[in-house]
């Protein structure tokens, strides 16, 4: 974990919610680290997708 955290509150449905505090349990995980680690998976996806493949 870096040194350095940002807080950051978000709002969100009580549904997803609880599918999200499901799926961490269900994973043994907490709900931020659970949260943190979708976004990550999202950005490395987008970035992905918007980069140019090199040329092989």
């Amino acid at each position: 974990m870096p040194e350095t955290v940002v807080h950051f509150q978000i709002r969100m449905p009580p549904p997803m919610h609880e599918r999200l505090a499901s799926r961490a349990r269900e994973e043994k995980s907490s709900l931020n680290a659970l949260i943190v680690s979708m976004l990550a998976q999202a950005i490395e996806r987008r970035e992905a997708s918007i980069s140019p493949n090199p040329a092989s």
